[in-house]
């Protein structure tokens, strides 16, 4: 299938000035609302960037497991650092995905009320790579930076007062990950993925991929279509918290991995309200606990310590 999904200029879409910002405005409305998925150019995140961010994780992977599992996540009850093969399930009609992830949160001080809790936990860093935590936390700050600014651009385009999001994110549960999908197995079945169709749960995603193409994304005309970015592409998708919270303005969008005979790396940027926002007056719902309720079935080390 030919992709149409749409492109977005980033520059031109920061600049109410330009003479194209009413155009880039329209079809940044259309992929928000229509789509859920965008690709996003002329970033921040240039060729360089992008290059050098993959190096620091695929050398993560290649170390031994002895190494990796001094970070797993597995002797924790967060999300922070290694998940094994099958740590995560995020359809239960598949099998657990078939891929190793590494996660890391918010690198600052957090207000007080939510130390303590869960999805703000102090991260795990791997002591042979002494780059790694410097290179992940300062990729983690761009990506910030980036999704605040996609925030007020929907701001305008759906007609929302102007910073209604800024104070929902002044800390932030946002999560930064790499997925690494290993060679797929002849003998894996049909029920097998790299990650099975899901919704993101949250608000929104950055995603940056390597040249190996695997993400497939159901869109407006219920069709699965792989999405093959340029080298400079963001991918962008949305997530079922921020469809509640805009009343269904907003649409989350199916997608999946399947996995193929070459290994693959893809790079998440999933970015949260505070814990305390509430997404819903109507139903109560609050940003932290509609979360960490969706990580508690997920993360699948979590399930079985809370059983």
């Amino acid at each position: 299938m030919i992709q149409v999904i749409p492109k977005i200029d980033y520059k031109i879409i920061q600049d109410r000035k330009n003479e194209l910002y009413k155009s880039e405005l329209s079809k940044f409305k259309y992929a928000v609302s229509n789509y859920g998925f965008l690709l996003l150019k002329n970033t921040p995140i240039t060729r360089g960037i992008k290059k050098n961010i993959f190096k620091t994780y695929r050398d993560f992977f290649k170390l031994p497991h002895a190494y990796k599992n001094k970070v797993n996540m597995a002797n924790t009850l967060s999300n922070r650092g290694w998940g094994a093969p099958l740590v995560e399930q995020v359809n239960k009609n598949y099998n657990p995905d078939y891929k190793e992830i590494f996660d890391c949160g918010t690198e600052k001080d957090q207000n007080v009320s939510f130390s303590e809790l869960t999805y703000y936990s102090k991260n795990l860093w791997p002591e042979e790579l002494p780059n790694f935590k410097k290179e992940i936390t300062g990729y983690f700050e761009i990506c910030t930076e980036i999704a605040m600014n996609l925030l007020s651009f929907i701001e305008v385009s759906l007609e929302i007062s102007n910073n209604f999001f800024r104070d929902k994110f002044e800390n932030p549960m946002s999560l930064l990950r790499c997925n690494y999908y290993p060679p797929r197995k002849s003998n894996l079945s049909n029920k097998d993925y790299g990650v099975a169709p899901h919704t993101d749960y949250g608000c929104l995603t950055l995603l940056v991929t390597d040249d190996n193409p695997g993400l497939e994304i159901k869109n407006p005309f219920n069709k699965w279509e792989l999405v093959i970015p340029e080298p400079e592409d963001i991918v962008v998708n949305f997530g079922d918290m921020i469809e509640i919270w805009s009343k269904n303005k907003i649409k989350a969008t199916s997608h999946k991995v399947f996995g193929n005979r070459k290994e693959r790396f893809s790079i998440p940027f999933f970015f949260n309200p505070q814990f305390d926002t509430i997404i819903s007056e109507e139903n109560g719902i609050v940003a932290g606990e509609y979360l960490s309720s969706i990580y508690n079935s997920t993360y699948l080390h979590k399930n079985n310590k809370e059983n």
